[in-house]
């Protein structure tokens, strides 16, 4: 697992995480699940419905096609922030879309999200470098499914 990338003024790290690939026993060191076909919900964004994984007590899981295909400010997803205090997105573009408007799109729901409080998982085979200015700066990266971080022992 791997900090923040050094240079620059350091933010203060935030709850969640960048997990890469995203095998089922990351997720289940964080307590996630990947949702089955049958949790899928929609969800109002503006007054527009938007297809999720899972939307569930505290936590909304979305795709990140989901979520970008929106094609809604990102200002429009505040009152899911306030409804949902944890949100995983997965299915992120390796570092070919990282430069994209709908990677543009997803930063900006980031920023949105890191100011209401929302704790973020985000999940993708591959991730893109983030420098001290993209907000995923600001998430610990787990990066192997060997990988566990210290405050969340496992087994007994």
């Amino acid at each position: 697992m791997t900090g923040t990338p050094s240079g620059g003024p350091q933010q203060a790290l935030r709850p969640g995480r960048i997990i890469v690939p995203g095998t089922a026993r990351q997720l289940g060191t964080f307590g996630l699940f990947a949702p089955a076909p049958g949790q899928r919900r929609t969800v109002d964004v503006a007054g527009r419905p938007m297809e999720v994984k899972s939307a569930e007590g505290d936590l909304l899981w979305v795709g990140f096609g989901e979520l970008t295909g929106a094609k809604a400010a990102a200002t429009a997803f505040a009152s899911l922030a306030v409804r949902f205090r944890e949100w995983v997105v997965d299915g992120l573009p390796t570092g070919a879309g990282a430069g994209s408007q709908e990677w543009q799109q997803f930063l900006a729901v980031v920023d949105l999200l890191f100011a209401a409080d929302v704790t973020l998982f985000v999940i993708g085979p591959a991730m893109p470098e983030s420098g001290p200015d993209n907000p995923l700066s600001r998430l610990l990266r787990v990066e192997s499914g060997e990988e566990l971080p210290a405050e969340h022992p496992s087994g007994s």
